[in-house]
C-alpha cells in the first residue's frame, strides 16, 4: 500500500516536473521567435514600421512582466544588432531635425511674401496662400517632430542596453 502511494508521488512529481520542462521549452522558443522578430524589425522594416513596432512595444499600459521580457530580448540582441539599431534611430533623428534648414527658410518665405503683396493690389489671394503654406509646414513639422521623438526615446533605450552589455562584458 505504501509502495502504491510512494509511487504515485512520484508519478505524480515525474508529470509535473516534465510539465515544467514543456513550459520551459515552449517560453524559450517563444523568446526566439520574439528574438527574431525583433532582430528582422531592426533591419528589415520601414522607417514607419520600425517606429510603430517600437511604440507598440513600449507603450505605457502593459504589464510590468512584459516590459521585463521585452527588455530582456533587447539585452539578448548581439553588439552588432545594437549598434545597427542607434545607427538607424540615429538617422531617423537627422533627418526629422528642422532645427538646421527651417530658420533659413522663414526670411526667405517672408521676402517672398513681401515681394508678392508690393506686386499685387488683391491681397486676399496671396493672404490664404501664405496662411495655407505656413499652416502645412507647421503641420509636417509636427508630423515629423513626433518621429524624432519617438526615435530618441527608442535609441535611449537601445544605447543603455548596449552600454550594460559592454560594462557586463568587461567585467568578465
Amino acid at each position: 500500500m505504501k509502495k502504491q502511494k510512494n509511487n504515485k508521488k512520484k508519478n505524480i512529481e515525474k508529470r509535473n516536473i516534465e510539465k515544467r520542462n514543456i513550459e520551459k521549452r515552449n517560453i524559450e522558443e517563444k523568446n526566439n521567435e520574439d528574438l527574431e522578430e525583433l532582430e528582422n524589425a531592426i533591419y528589415t522594416y520601414h522607417k514607419k514600421e520600425l517606429l510603430a513596432f517600437f511604440l507598440e512595444k513600449t507603450r505605457i499600459g502593459h504589464d510590468k512582466e512584459e516590459y521585463k521580457r521585452f527588455q530582456s530580448l533587447l539585452y539578448k540582441l548581439d553588439i552588432e544588432c545594437l549598434e545597427f539599431a542607434i545607427s538607424r534611430f540615429s538617422h531617423i533623428d537627422i533627418i526629422h531635425d528642422h532645427s538646421k534648414y527651417v530658420p533659413a527658410f522663414i526670411p526667405l518665405f517672408a521676402a517672398y511674401l513681401t515681394m508678392f503683396f508690393n506686386f499685387y493690389e488683391k491681397h486676399w489671394g496671396a493672404l490664404s496662400f501664405a496662411a495655407g503654406t505656413i499652416a502645412a509646414i507647421v503641420w509636417i513639422i509636427a508630423v515629423e517632430r513626433k518621429h524624432r521623438n519617438q526615435a530618441i526615446s527608442i535609441m535611449k533605450i537601445f544605447e543603455q542596453v548596449k552600454e550594460r552589455k559592454v560594462k557586463d562584458r568587461s567585467k568578465d
